[in-house]
């Protein structure tokens, strides 16, 4: 990270989040440290105070990095793979309502449980949600007042992308939205709630890492699967916000599509780490028809 070829002030922001990944966001930020990071960066004191005369403006270039470094990758390539294996090696249950809801539970659970397990074990989503917390109390309004707005640009992102996502369930899952808004605001709506508990969840883990387990059929499935609290509070949430669409007819074409659909996802994630990685921005569109 701190190559000759970038410049002086990059080098120790670099420095400077390095320790930040280390260390985690304390109150009062007392983790970061200018001094350090020069010392890191190989940088010349009296440059480093040029740039920053106070060390108001180096925390605001600190800050502003830990937020925009924190992704939210909606998929992984992992958990589509044991998704299009469950569902190919269970898709004669398909032809049945029965057999169709556990497809559903339990392709639900496979997804929310890596889904939870990415965003726990992420040191920047823990810095992320630190920042959160710290950030009402930061002495320099003015610190304060950048921090916020770019707190809130990631929360906004965040849900756009997530409600993205969750966009393509019905034509995966045959499902509809039960919620009375149009889809997009349906979405986003659910998108805002789930976001809400996964955070809370992983605020949660952050304290306490053992989420309680349990083997159930829960929800309908015929199967007995182990389950964690987090992953059953996560499934019902999602369960709450959809119900099977009575238009789609369950065919052997139809069923074909699903599995299709979830090798498309998987080359679109795949697609969408590398441009999120290159860019940091957001990758969206579409999902696939399904006849």
């Amino acid at each position: 990270m701190n190559s000759p070829r970038r410049k002086p002030s990059d080098r120790i922001i670099d420095a400077a989040i390095t320790r930040v990944r280390e260390r985690g966001i304390t109150v009062g930020l007392d983790g970061i440290s200018l001094e350090e990071a020069i010392a890191a960066s190989g940088v010349a004191r009296a440059t480093a105070y040029r740039h920053w005369p106070s060390r108001a403006g180096f925390l605001r270039e600190v800050l502003v990095r830990v937020v925009r470094d924190t992704r939210l990758e909606p998929e992984g390539t992992e958990e589509i793979d044991a998704l299009r294996g469950f569902i190919s090696a269970h898709r004669d249950g398909a032809a049945t309502e029965a057999g169709r809801r556990t497809l559903v539970v339990e392709g639900l659970r496979i997804a929310v449980e890596a889904d939870f397990q990415r965003f726990a074990t992420s040191r920047e989503w823990r810095d992320y949600l630190a920042l959160r917390a710290t950030c009402s109390s930061l002495p320099d309004s003015d610190l304060r007042t950048v921090v916020t707005a770019e707190l809130a640009a990631a929360e906004h992102s965040f849900v756009a992308q997530r409600a993205a996502v969750y966009s393509r369930l019905p034509k995966l899952l045959g499902y509809r939205l039960t919620t009375p808004l149009a889809d997009d605001a349906g979405f986003e709506l659910m998108s805002q709630a789930m976001g809400a508990l996964l955070m809370g969840f992983v605020v949660r883990a952050s304290v306490n890492e053992e989420s309680p387990s349990f083997q159930a059929r829960a929800f309908g499935s015929s199967l007995e699967s182990r389950w964690t609290s987090t992953t059953y509070a996560l499934v019902a949430a999602m369960l709450s916000y959809l119900e099977p669409d009575p238009s789609v007819h369950w065919t052997a074409t139809r069923i074909a599509a699903s599995i299709a659909l979830l090798d498309e996802l998987a080359t679109l994630v795949e697609k969408g780490h590398a441009i999120r990685t290159a860019t940091g921005g957001a990758v969206g569109g579409p999902a696939p028809d399904l006849a």
